[in-house]
């Protein structure tokens, strides 16, 4: 079984609220739908979540009180999102079941044996970034939170980060036309300051979430999804342009 991480920037237009990056989520659902593999899929927010988010100061987490109508307006917001998701994955051939998690987390022994059910009954598990609430108080939960959860409670073959950049590299790409992209590194490696490997910014949480998740799986994978047959071949078990972490 394979957990599956569609990062935000791939499926929404990141910068633009609601703005749903169609034919990338039918062409990485196409890629995922012909790979036949068991799986559970998790995608971010995006702008469908962030954006409001920061603006409402929902993002650093608090009491409910006197932010209910915000908070609601935000889930509701990134329902829609789910339900373009699912909808494009079921058109594609993906026996996809939506699992919003507001309304599972905090996740019990109960919600895992739903999980295990929907796997052994062949439906594709779709969760995502979303706002949980507990005993008066709320936080976000990230999609890399929700995989490292997965991974936890699934021990999966392999996880796969699905970005709008290639993989790690020895410097951000973005902002240097020199970085490398680095084909395969060791956890440990990728401590800050070790060696030339960049992790900064949002990229350098996500490395180290990925880190918890190798106590659980054996690999961990990171593609870009804007060339959605990377993602093909990393599903087929063949070389493919990111850079794998074990």
């Amino acid at each position: 079984m394979k957990v599956i991480k569609l990062g935000g920037s791939i499926i929404t237009n990141k910068a633009k609220f609601g703005e749903f990056r169609e034919e990338n989520a039918k062409a990485l659902s196409r890629v995922i739908s012909d790979s036949g593999h068991e799986a559970i899929i998790i995608h971010g927010a995006g702008s469908f979540g962030h954006i409001k988010a920061m603006d409402y100061h929902l993002n650093v987490p608090g009491q409910i009180e006197g932010k209910t109508g915000k908070i609601a307006e935000v889930i509701g917001d990134v329902l829609t999102l789910n339900s373009l998701i699912v909808g494009t994955m079921i058109r594609e051939g993906i026996n996809a079941f939506s699992l919003p998690p507001h309304s599972i987390f905090p996740i019990t022994d109960k919600d895992y044996e739903l999980i295990d059910h929907l796997l052994r009954n062949r439906f594709v598990p779709v969760l995502y970034g979303d706002i949980i609430v507990s005993d008066g108080d709320y936080r976000i939960i990230s999609g890399d939170e929700i995989a490292l959860e997965m991974a936890k409670k699934f021990s999966p073959e392999e996880v796969i980060f699905v970005t709008d950049v290639d993989g790690l590299f020895t410097s951000d790409p973005k902002k240097d036309k020199n970085a490398r992209l680095i084909g395969k590194v060791r956890a440990p490696e990728i401590d800050i300051g070790y060696g030339d490997i960049d992790a900064t910014g949002s990229m350098r949480g996500k490395v180290e979430r990925i880190k918890e998740i190798l106590k659980y799986t054996k690999k961990v994978l990171i593609v870009n999804g804007n060339y959605p047959d990377r993602l093909g071949k990393a599903l087929r078990s063949e070389d493919t342009t990111g850079t794998v972490i074990t």
